[in-house]
């Protein structure tokens, strides 16, 4: 289950940005996942779970994710369309597009720390 190795990194990632003291007032993860990142938010989060039994200074630490629709820009008519059913056709032009600018991410968002 790459869950798994997707929780680490995100954490070493934490951990390297942030200090003990920031890390230890730390109280949510947000990330976005979109449709086409390969990643199950329902893995995602029991991946997480599974974390907090070998890691439990992160037990109190709520991760919150996001999935992002799949959204595609026009290379002829510049619009912008939300996919649906995997037809990358644009809607104002009805020409297909493969500029996927939306829905291949894995990011973290955004990290919400305790009032100190």
């Amino acid at each position: 289950m790459h869950e798994t190795s997707i929780v680490n990194s995100i954490i070493n990632t934490l951990e390297m940005e942030f200090e003990e003291e920031k890390l230890n007032s730390m109280k949510a993860i947000h990330l976005k996942v979109g449709v086409l990142s390969n990643v199950e938010p329902r893995l995602l989060q029991n991946a997480y779970s599974a974390f907090h039994l070998s890691n439990p200074k992160y037990e109190n630490v709520d991760l919150h994710i996001e999935s992002t629709t799949l959204k595609i820009q026009c290379e002829i008519c510049d619009h912008i369309t939300d996919v649906q059913n995997y037809r990358f056709i644009c809607e104002n032009c009805d020409r297909p597009s493969k500029n996927v600018i939306q829905g291949e991410e894995m990011l973290i968002h955004k990290i919400e720390f305790e009032d100190q």
